[in-house]
């Protein structure tokens, strides 16, 4: 496979660079072009692609210093301006030059009908936006003024997805983009075809071996709502060339480089779609759009149901939709026409064409780079660099380079290349977390609801993956039962709560536990931090309470701690759902099990905050190693690494320093019999330093009652204390 990876990379880069003559002057008048495109891996060889120009009132000469520029593009199994708004329309109502472009398997020959699989937007929106740079550097070229922030994008069903992937790969160039009816993602039944939902058929495989294979990296990039790509991509200067070696993958950088800065993206993403729409599925729709407003994008939905059909504008709540000429025109709360009350829709700043950085997406695997050093867009695939063993787990202080030789750490950019392999060595023994294609509509289910003195407790389930519920309970501290709504309710716009995930020790009771219905009265946190101002929420951990869980592989799980882990992202995902819940503001607390569960979770899950373990680590080299190997935990501990405390991959010391520069509350008990409390402190010692290096050694906090294993009174009075100082009160 890497063989193949490397080959298509070095292929890609040769192909990548385009001579002047390559590309055509800009026409006089409406016309068609070809312009160059980037090489397609199925196909070799030059490839070039079909532009359909058109002018206001035709001409060149009519582009102003008003005039803006718009792509309109066709659907899948379409050509040139089928399917999509009228671009002469559009030239002369927006005053743009409106761009038809065919793009990879345009008509039905190659999309529909040949042996290749459907590209679903990628290379498709290369096409398109290397178009639109062609026409901007055209005018530039030229000195022709125009409006160089009035740039849009618009489509229908394939175009709208070609439409919203060219607002991914460029996220800093367009200033409004109109989905109509476009798919959102290629999921399993488009990808292969299966018997449910869309009736698509993208072509794919799943055998490795087959040239229609198609990758998790690939399917990720191509989910437009993927909550690890949104805000959208990270940012960089130009990229160093790739250069293949004998292994045929090795990159100047990989894809675990440092984290780059995020494409901060000013563009209004309009997304219009039939509620019964099931040829790209309307589910789809909605879950883009709820992952897009969590990002805080800019993104407004039109849902068309059987009240917005008028006959003359929306004649379908289908995939039809309508007149898509019209709804572009009228459709947006804020018209893309320059005499658009109170101001036109127009970019800030230079687009991407403009700033010759690159944009990157990382996925499981790699990362998709869009490289804009030559102003058009060249798209190519990193594989990960090999990960180096390190001698010692312990030692903070420096990171392997990929010769394995040991640099210093003394900037926070050192420190996220050390964090990214710590991530990785720690998912050798947990099994990778699941892709973001993993999730499944939450589908939350309330079973019951009380009230706990001037609470609102409210036991309820979620699905957690496609073949797993998960429950919990819920609690509404100082609120009426009514004014907070469960998710698919409308919102009621009230005060915004601070939040934190409870999660239990190892107990039957499960979730009942932290909820003070049964189990331990001194570990009822989910109870009493509600009581404090907390929106609280406590999941059963699998096997326990009422979760029944097997373990079996079928699942796609290689350990119950990733299999708690990804129910607990969900769970998060579940209190990002309630209005009343302050997003920035959600943190985590668990005793023993749920001691680590909550360190383990945040390892992965930026959103949570602030992070408070009781009782619920040591050093891995004075801990009972095989005591973590049972299904419920790392059975690879026992099946890999020979329950050897120094084969081990990872050390509490790295996972703590993880979770820096969030705040971090460690109670352990000085006579605990499970965690060696000079071990918690060996670990707390370790990490300081890189608490310090981002300027929070205050926010690593460790507290010693004289108790056995347990959470007392006073070690929860100050826990509780900590996450208030850390995520704030009601407000």
């Amino acid at each position: 496979m890497l063989s193949r990876i490397g080959f298509v990379v070095a292929l890609l880069l040769v192909s990548s660079t385009v001579r002047a003559e390559d590309w055509p002057v800009l026409p006089e008048q409406n016309a068609a072009v070809e312009i160059p495109a980037q090489e397609w891996p199925l196909r070799p060889g030059p490839r070039r692609v079909r532009v359909l120009v058109h002018f206001p009132g035709g001409k060149l000469a009519n582009v102003s210093e008003r005039t803006g520029l718009m792509l309109t593009l066709h659907n899948w199994g379409g050509t040139d301006c089928v399917g999509t708004a009228s671009p002469t329309v559009l030239a002369e109502k927006l005053n743009v030059v409106a761009l038809c472009v065919n793009y990879l398997q345009s008509g039905p020959k190659d999309s529909i009908e040949g042996p290749e699989p459907y590209d679903f937007g990628y290379l498709q929106a290369l096409d398109a936006l290397r178009a639109l740079w062609w026409l901007d550097h055209g005018l530039k070229s030229r000195e022709i003024k125009f409006a160089r922030g009035r740039v849009f994008a618009t489509g229908g069903s394939g175009g709208g997805n070609v439409t919203l992937m060219c607002h991914k790969l460029a996220p800093r160039t367009f200033a409004c983009v109109v989905d109509l009816c476009g798919m959102k993602k290629l999921s399993d039944d488009i990808a292969f075809h299966l018997p449910v939902g869309s009736d698509l058929d993208a072509r794919y495989s799943r055998d490795p071996a087959s040239p229609n294979f198609l990758s998790l990296d690939h399917q990720e990039l191509r989910f437009i709502g993927n909550p690890d790509h949104l805000p959208f991509g990270e940012r960089g200067g130009v990229s160093p060339p790739v250069t293949v070696n004998s292994d045929h993958a090795t990159q100047n950088r990989g894809a675990d480089a440092a984290p780059l800065g995020k494409a901060v993206s000013q563009c209004r993403i309009v997304t219009v779609h039939g509620v019964d729409d099931s040829t790209c599925p309307f589910a789809d729709a909605v879950e883009m759009v709820g992952w897009m407003r969590r990002a805080k994008l800019d993104v407004e939905p039109h849902f068309i149901s059987k009240d917005r059909v008028d006959g003359k504008i929306f004649t379908s709540t289908g995939h039809g939709l309508g007149n898509r000429t019209e709804i572009v025109l009228q459709v947006p709360s804020r018209s893309l026409s320059l005499d658009a009350k109170p101001s036109p829709i127009v970019r800030i700043g230079p687009s991407d064409f403009e700033r010759a950085e690159t944009i990157r997406y990382r996925t499981t695997n790699g990362a998709f780079e869009i490289d804009y050093s030559q102003g058009f867009p060249v798209g190519r695939f990193v594989p990960r660099e090999s990960l180096s063993e390190y001698p010692t787990h312990q030692d903070l202080a420096f990171v392997l380079d990929r010769d394995s030789v040991k640099q210093p750490i003394k900037t926070s950019a050192d420190w996220a290349r050390r964090r990214e392999h710590i991530v990785r060595h720690f998912q050798r023994v947990t099994g990778p977390l699941p892709s973001p294609l993993r999730r499944v509509p939450l589908d939350v289910k309330v079973i019951e609801e009380v009230k706990v003195g001037s609470l609102t407790r409210r036991k309820l389930s979620y699905q957690s993956d496609p073949t797993d519920r998960v429950t919990a309970y819920l609690f509404l501290p100082h609120a009426p039962a009514d004014e907070i709504k469960i998710p698919g309710a409308v919102p009621i716009h009230g005060p915004k709560w601070p939040a934190a995930l409870c999660l239990q020790q190892t107990t039957n009771a499960g979730k009942d536990e932290p909820a003070g219905i049964r189990g331990d009265p001194g570990l009822k946190y989910a109870l009493e931090l509600a009581e404090r101002g907390f929106i609280t929420l406590a999941p059963d951990y699998p096997s326990f309470g009422e979760h029944a869980y097997d373990f079996a592989p079928k699942h796609g799980y290689v350990s119950g701690t990733m299999k708690a882990v990804w129910d607990n992202i969900r769970a998060v995902d579940l209190l990002e759902t309630l209005p009343e819940v302050d997003t920035e503001r959600i943190g985590c607390i668990g005793h023993s099990l749920g001691g680590h569960n909550a360190i383990f979770t945040a390892v992965f899950e930026p959103r949570l905050k602030a992070i408070v373990s009781s009782c619920g680590f040591s050093s891995m080299q004075k801990d009972d190693v095989p005591s973590w190997t049972g299904p419920s935990y790392m059975p690879l501990i026992a099946s890999e690494f020979k329950n050897d405390p120094k084969r081990l991959p990872f050390d509490f010391h790295e996972l703590i320093a993880a979770l820096a520069p969030r705040p971090f509350f460690a109670s352990a008990a000085t006579k605990d019999s499970d965690f060696d409390v000079s071990g918690v402190k060996d670990v707390l010692e370790a990490a300081r330093p890189i608490y310090a290096l981002h300027g929070k050694a205050d926010d690593l906090v460790g507290h010693y009652s004289e108790v056995g294993h347990s959470f007392p009174d006073d070690a929860r009075q100050r826990a509780y204390e900590f996450l208030e100082r850390s995520l704030g009160p009601r407000r």
